[in-house]
């Protein structure tokens, strides 16, 4: 049943049908709930406007009936991005363990009660847009499935969910310290597979003293892996070091935007070109890298790819699109990224070329994303 309503909803959504908060209550929060086995015409298990004084949850599921065990708040598409700050407030009033927002297209799902930022308390967060039929019928059920909701099965599992995140969470903060150590300490496992690997490329092993000056220069800035591919950050105080521009191979940047790799700041036109030259360095660095971006999960939305061997397969259910070469950039020869996205789609590819490279790119004043 919950299959068949992503079926009906997910054409609407695409089009653009739900105008309003009011449409994405009806057409789409009640209809998902209903296929998840909640009853919504008793207002004593599916609570419409709840009280927390002095505002109103738009819903709150109730197991036992009248006591609320998820509270689920819905917003106009395209503006839950802010509503999470409330939404929290109403549940640690309350002492409701599991939230939900969504403004129709994305879910997020959220364990208020849990340490960390409003982000390191999402469990996961679901865009119906972008994942399989499959996946979100498999996170809707995990989360909201009314059986496992009055069992405890579904707060047990996100709770779950949440520790494995928090432990991958703790381990990639340690990653740039421990790189740090690895460097200040010249460790000597670190300057050999650095010298073998440039003897591969070069046919020259490079000497101990080159080493550890390229070390040097990367100690604080970019490097294979763990450090961060970032310009200075926005909250850096300004000062005269702080507000001029990066220097290139050429000198000094101006305008437009711009990324750091291996100590050197590229001057490139736009932030599509940003994402292109990213993902360029990082397969130059690790050969194999966009095969694996191209099989990795967050890579293979409903409609389309990121990152694909051919412009067909970047958009597979929109052949118009494929043959449009605006929509496409070659990041390599026989490696195309699809350009017809927005902010956020930028954001997410990446962040998928962060996950698959392991490394830590981060978004600075000029790094425009």
């Amino acid at each position: 049943m919950l299959r068949d309503s992503l079926a009906a909803i997910l054409p609407q959504l695409e089009r653009g049908d739900f105008a309003n908060e009011q449409a994405v209550k009806q057409g789409i929060v009640l209809r998902v709930l209903t296929a998840l086995g909640w009853d919504i015409y008793d207002t004593r298990t599916v609570w419409p406007e709840y009280s927390v004084a002095p505002r109103r949850v738009d819903y709150a599921l109730c197991h036992p009936a009248a006591r609320p065990a998820v509270f689920v708040e819905a917003k106009q598409p395209g503006h839950s991005e802010a509503a999470d700050r409330q939404l929290f407030e109403y549940a640690f009033h309350e002492g409701v363990p599991m939230a939900v927002l969504t403004d129709g297209q994305t879910w997020s799902f959220y364990l208020p009660g849990e340490q960390g930022s409003y982000d390191e308390r999402r469990v996961y967060q679901l865009d119906l847009l972008e994942r399989t039929v499959d996946e979100s019928v498999e996170k809707l059920t995990r989360y909201l499935l009314h059986e496992r909701v009055a069992s405890g099965a579904a707060l047990e599992d996100a709770r779950a969910d949440y520790r494995s995140r928090s432990r991958l969470q703790q381990a990639r903060v340690a990653i740039p310290d421990a790189w740090k150590e690895l460097i200040d300490a010249e460790e000597q496992r670190l300057l050999d597979l650095l010298a073998e690997a440039t003897e591969r490329r070069s046919g020259v092993k490079p000497v101990r003293d080159d080493i550890l000056a390229f070390l040097s220069q990367i100690r604080f800035g970019i490097a294979q892996g763990p450090p961060p591919l970032s310009p200075p950050s926005r909250s850096a105080p300004r000062s005269e070091s702080a507000t001029s521009r990066p220097s290139g191979a050429e000198g000094t940047l101006t305008g437009g935007s711009w990324y750091r790799a291996n100590g050197v700041a590229h001057s490139v036109r736009s932030a599509k070109d940003v994402v292109l030259g990213i993902l360029r360095e990082l397969e130059t660095r690790q050969p194999g890298f966009l095969e694996r971006c191209a099989r990795h999960e967050d890579n293979l939305g409903r409609s389309r790819s990121y990152i694909a061997r051919r412009p067909e397969e970047l958009y597979p259910e929109r052949p118009d699109l494929a043959r449009d070469p605006g929509m496409h950039a070659e990041i390599v020869s026989g490696w195309y990224l699809m350009t017809n996205f927005s902010n956020p789609v930028k954001r997410s590819i990446i962040a998928l070329a962060a996950r698959v490279s392991g490394t830590r790119l981060e978004e600075g004043a000029d790094y425009l994303l």
